[in-house]
């Protein structure tokens, strides 16, 4: 499954010089993936000239992509970075959230949400930090299931489904609804030397911060498959046994 990436990091800092670290990944690569599969066995490969998805945040669409019928590709548009909103950033403010997906095809599909949260140095490297300190807030008593088999096994990832088919032009309710970053990175201490001044006398006293001068990153994936044949499709593009009942609604297998 090929994946595009688009990365951005901001100088927002707090307290800790701790930056903000913006990254948004949106793609049909499973949708694409579960298509390709099954072209050797489907009559009619409509699904693959129809199909298109995109990624929204606090209403306004970040990354979109859609199979081209006349370049026979899919095409990007958007491209936009997560957090923008944010021009001053506070450990412990709540700030505005709340990521849906849109069907920007014609034809009925079936979506996950992946979001991830890590941190990283300013080179890139992904460390190996408490990455609950970044809350990202699920909404609750909606139609996204969280996958807690892919979720729990995997602290930085959270894995959802919308359980009812999402129809062409139509967008799910809000997966999230806030984003905050706890003020437990502000006392997460990681050395503490003391020298004393031989001039002086003076005791000198320096803290290092674990998380002073690291990014903290903010990922979501947004991905669609067709309802034609939607277990299958789901199982070899995404891995997930799923039922789907008569109505159509889609439910974990555990």
């Amino acid at each position: 499954m090929k994946k595009h990436r688009l990365k951005k990091s901001v100088g927002i800092f707090a307290m800790l010089a701790v930056a903000v670290g913006l990254l948004i990944f949106s793609s049909v690569g499973g949708a694409r993936a579960a298509l390709t599969y099954y072209s050797e066995t489907y009559t009619s490969q409509f699904e693959m000239f129809d199909i298109g998805i995109t990624l929204n945040e606090n209403g306004n669409p970040v990354h979109r992509r859609n199979f081209d019928k006349e370049k026979r590709e899919f095409v990007t548009a958007f491209n936009q970075t997560l957090l923008n909103h944010i021009s001053k950033f506070d450990f412990g403010q709540k700030y505005d959230e709340v990521l849906t997906v849109s069907n920007s095809g014609t034809i009925d599909e079936y979506v996950r949400l992946t979001i991830r949260r890590y941190w990283e140095d300013d080179n890139g490297k992904r460390l190996d930090l408490d990455p609950s300190l970044i809350n990202i807030h699920l909404v609750e008593g909606t139609p996204w299931i969280l996958d807690k088999q892919y979720s729990d096994a995997m602290p930085e990832r959270i894995v959802l489904y919308y359980s009812k088919p999402i129809a062409s032009g139509v967008t799910t309710v809000g997966a999230t609804d806030w984003i905050t970053v706890d003020k437990a990175v502000q006392a997460n201490v990681k050395t503490v030397k003391s020298e004393t001044d031989p001039v002086t006398k003076k005791t000198v006293i320096t803290t290092t911060y674990t998380y002073d001068g690291l990014n903290f990153v903010l990922e979501a994936e947004a991905e669609g498959v067709q309802t034609h044949n939607a277990k299958d499709a789901i199982k070899s593009a995404w891995g997930r046994d799923v039922n789907i009942a008569e109505d159509g609604t889609l439910s974990l297998v555990n």
